[in-house]
C-alpha cells in the first residue's frame, strides 16, 4: 500500500463519476472495473490503475462543474429510471457527468444543487454536518395551537431518529420548516404525526442558497463565493 491509493468509491467521487454513496451502487451492479476486473466494495487503488465505467475509460478528472436549479415538479433525482420520467440532471446543458446533492420527491420542488464534486455532494448531505433547509409547506387544513406545540416539540422522531425541526406559520394551511437533517419524506411524515396531508412542498434554502430569481426549471453556475462558502461549511479545503 503506498500513499497513494485511496477507496475507489472516494477516487469515483473525486473524478465527478458519482457521490460516494453512488459509487457504491455503481460497483454493486458491476459497472465499474480496475484493470478489466470488476470493481468490490472498498477496494483500494492508486492513480496508475486503469478504471472504466461502463466500459468506458476515465481518462482525467474533470472540471468541477456546480449549478443551483429550481426544480419543477415531476422530476426524479436520480441518474436513471425505468419509468422514463425527466431527470434533473437532464435539464442542465452540460455534458459532464452530473448528479444531485440529494433527492426531493417527484412532485416536490424548489432548491436544488447539480454538480459533479461527490465530495462536497457527499458532506453536504452527510447527517453529521447538519446543513439547514427550509421547505414551504402547504396541507390540507390548518395545525391548531395544540397541534403546532406539539410538532415543535423535544418529542418527535421520523424514520426512528430524533427530528430537529422548527416549524413557523405562514398563513392559514402554509408552514415553513426548517430542519438541518433530511430522511425519506421528513417533511410529510411529520404532519401525518397529527393527521394532516402535504399538498405542496417546495424547498426554498438549501445550505443558505435560495432560488428567488431562478424561475422553475431553470439553473444558473454557482458563483465563486457561493462555492467557497459551501466548502467552508463541511470543512472542505
Amino acid at each position: 500500500m503506498t500513499d497513494k491509493e485511496i477507496r475507489i468509491n472516494k477516487y469515483l467521487s473525486i473524478a465527478g463519476i458519482a457521490s460516494r454513496r453512488e459509487a457504491e451502487e455503481l460497483i454493486k451492479k458491476n459497472k465499474i472495473k480496475i484493470n478489466g476486473k470488476n470493481a468490490t466494495l472498498g477496494q483500494k487503488i492508486s492513480l496508475d490503475d486503469i478504471v472504466e465505467i461502463d466500459g468506458k475509460k476515465i481518462c482525467s478528472f474533470p472540471k468541477k462543474k456546480y449549478y443551483l436549479l429550481n426544480k419543477p415538479k415531476k422530476t426524479i433525482c436520480t441518474l436513471k429510471d425505468r419509468f422514463n420520467r425527466t431527470l434533473v440532471t437532464s435539464l442542465i446543458d452540460d455534458n459532464n457527468y452530473l448528479f444531485p446533492v440529494g433527492r426531493l420527491d417527484y412532485d416536490t420542488t424548489g432548491v436544488l444543487i447539480i454538480t459533479n464534486d461527490g465530495e462536497l455532494a457527499n458532506r453536504l448531505t452527510h447527517p453529521s454536518n447538519q446543513i439547514k433547509r427550509i421547505y414551504r409547506v402547504r396541507i390540507n387544513e390548518s395545525l391548531s395551537n395544540k397541534e403546532l406545540l406539539y410538532l415543535n416539540s423535544n418529542n418527535i422522531y421520523i424514520n426512528n431518529k430524533k427530528s430537529n425541526h422548527i416549524i413557523e406559520q405562514v398563513n392559514k394551511k402554509s408552514y415553513l420548516v426548517t430542519l438541518t437533517q433530511g430522511s425519506y419524506h421528513h417533511v410529510k411524515k411529520i404532519f401525518e404525526l397529527v393527521n394532516k396531508k402535504v399538498l405542496d412542498l417546495k424547498r426554498v434554502e438549501f445550505a443558505g442558497l435560495t432560488c428567488e430569481k431562478i424561475p422553475i426549471g431553470s439553473y444558473r453556475e454557482l458563483k465563486k463565493y457561493e462555492i467557497k462558502t459551501l466548502k467552508n461549511l463541511v470543512n472542505l479545503n
